[in-house]
């Protein structure tokens, strides 16, 4: 009867080590999996990064040519109220 039992624990213990290496050699293909994944991620974020950055340039540069004849008016306009404020004061004082 021992060596029945012995025989039945060893199988036992083959079946678990078997399940062990299986899960461990999914493990290990994941790892692996993901170390490629970064690296492929890595250069794919790279050209993301470079075509936002772009994209942020471009949308400067358009907004700062759409803003320019505002300012501009508002300057002129400015200036105008400046140069009447002091005539104003001018005359006023004489």
């Amino acid at each position: 009867m021992s060596t029945a039992a012995s025989i039945a624990l060893i199988f036992l213990i083959l079946q678990v080590l078997t399940v062990g290496l299986f899960i461990l050699a999914i493990c290990a293909g994941l790892v692996f999996a993901m170390v490629k994944l970064r690296g492929l991620i890595k250069r794919g974020l790279l050209k993301a990064q470079g075509f936002t950055d772009q994209v942020a340039y471009t949308t400067h540069q358009v907004s700062d040519k759409v803003a320019a004849p505002f300012i501009t008016a508002n300057a002129a306009a400015a200036q105008v109220r400046t140069i009447a404020d002091s005539a104003r004061h001018r005359l006023s004082r004489s």
